[in-house]
């Protein structure tokens, strides 16, 4: 298939100029993070989700990695990969990311080859046959039925501003793609953009790193490990790091250095897009604190449990890819959904879970049910309560979930919400709120550039609904 080939040489030479001076470092820094950003956003988006690659090109990536259009090549391959590289001389940084059936799209690093990961075995798990019964347990359509009158004018108001613009300008959209509620665990309301379609999974960005702790938990709930107990990577073996557990982990505060961040050059962008094996990568960040005193928000920490969890289970991604499928995505419900993995296999716990709305749902519905699911517990009682519960270091924060208080909810929408609440939260606008006390499930999905409407209209929603009972 003949790749889609795009340059824009003629509109380089602004940038060449900003490039001479010297408060320019910080793009050239910033160069390698683009171009494996818009990479991965390409292949995930137009060929993994199946969305229009010039909706996600235009709308989506330019306004996200400015300046970097202006000196890039793009060659997407439908179906295939996508790679981005600068032109410039001695800026050379060109990204690839290759997509293959069942495991979404994988970024190819320098430090690796496009031949050694399209090589690694792979077995994927079968998709589960479509049930025509209602959600959770099938799929047939949301029952407005389940909504007072009330509640559903709140959601005719407050779904037609979410997927609205205020603005024209690319870089200050909301672009929501999917706002969904379960109530009483039955889908009362699903709304998707023009253009989508339920079958579309959509990547959660940092949601994921809520959906990699309820992993955790079903591994703790099997016996494999206990959360006090050290983490146990190989490579922390008689070091000071050795003494790092499941929970320090878990709490984001193992003590590991960490600067996170999606605007520039930081330890997230470094791993993310520039190393092939991104959990022993952020395992071997410097030792600065002592574990549990301090929270540090961390991409790079989620990686590491995803790593842990992967030696845990024999060592082979395989094994993990087989864990994650049958032990939480199966019993779920969840069909087709995959963690991309990095160039060394495992999946990437802190960014990459890529789920259908829908599934997405379903793991807030599970956190809902403190970790029960149709008479069976999936995740035990023990781990949900260290899970909902406030970190030593920060009380925002519970087990890889943010939870009330949190200063970044606005503060007249955060006292109209009850303190048991509990959010998955991921870049640009990736949103699934949990009310456990009223059984309410909210999630709103999308590639919001505007992040703080975006919140506080999921938010305010929230508020809304739970008011109008």
């Amino acid at each position: 298939m003949k790749p889609l080939l795009a340059s824009t040489k003629s509109l380089a030479l602004p940038l060449l100029v900003a490039l001479a001076m010297p408060a320019s470092a910080s793009l050239i820094d910033d160069i390698p993070a683009g171009a494996g950003y818009a990479a991965w956003e390409l292949c995930t988006r137009a060929i993994a989700s199946g969305d229009d690659y010039w909706r996600v090109r235009l709308q989506y990536t330019v306004p996200k990695v400015q300046p970097l259009p202006l000196i890039w090549d793009v060659d997407f391959t439908p179906g295939v990969k996508a790679a981005v590289r600068s032109f410039v001389p001695t800026l050379e940084n060109r990204r690839v990311a290759i997509y293959r059936p069942g495991l979404g799209c994988t970024l190819v690093t320098p430090d690796t080859s496009e031949l050694s990961v399209k090589r690694q075995p792979f077995r994927p798990a079968g998709v589960l046959p479509a049930s025509a019964l209602a959600w959770p347990h099938g799929e047939a359509a949301a029952q407005a039925s389940g909504l007072s009158a009330a509640q559903a004018a709140v959601l005719a108001k407050g779904g037609k501003a979410m997927f609205s613009e205020t603005t024209l300008q690319a870089s200050q959209k909301i672009n929501t793609i999917a706002l969904l509620v379960a109530q009483d665990g039955a889908l009362v309301y699903e709304k998707y953009a023009n253009g989508y379609q339920r079958a579309q999974p959509q990547l959660g960005w940092s949601m994921t790193k809520t959906l990699t702790s309820l992993i955790v938990g079903v591994m703790h709930t099997d016996g494999r490990f206990a959360l006090d107990e050290p983490v146990g990577l190989q490579r922390w073996n008689g070091t000071a790091k050795a003494g790092i557990t499941w929970r320090h982990l878990l709490n984001m505060a193992p003590g590991l250095a960490w600067t996170e961040g999606y605007e520039g050059a930081s330890d997230a962008t470094q791993m993310l897009f520039s190393q092939s094996d991104q959990g022993a990568w952020a395992a071997d960040r410097p030792f600065t604190s002592a574990p549990g005193s301090t929270f540090t928000y961390s991409t790079g920490f989620a990686n590491v449990a995803m790593y842990a969890m992967r030696q845990k289970l024999g060592g082979t991604h395989q094994a993990l890819y087989d864990y994650y499928q049958a032990r939480l995505f199966a019993p779920l419900g969840i069909r087709g959904g995959v963690v991309e993995p990095d160039a060394s296999g495992t999946p990437v716990g802190g960014a990459r879970g890529l789920l259908r709305p829908v599934d997405w749902l379903r793991l807030g519905q599970l956190v809902a049910n403190h970790g029960q699911w149709q008479g069976q517990t999936l995740i035990d009682g023990d781990y949900m309560d260290f899970f909902a519960a406030a970190s030593p270091a920060s009380a925002e924060y519970g087990g890889m979930v943010w939870r009330q208080p949190a200063k970044d909810i606005a503060e007249d929408v955060r006292a109209r919400l009850p303190q048991d609440l509990l959010w998955f939260a991921g870049h640009m606008g990736q949103f699934i709120v949990v009310v456990p006390s009223r059984n309410l499930v909210v999630l709103r999905m999308g590639v919001a550039f505007d992040k703080t409407l975006a919140r506080n209209q999921t938010m305010a929603l929230v508020a809304d609904l739970l008011q109008a009972r």
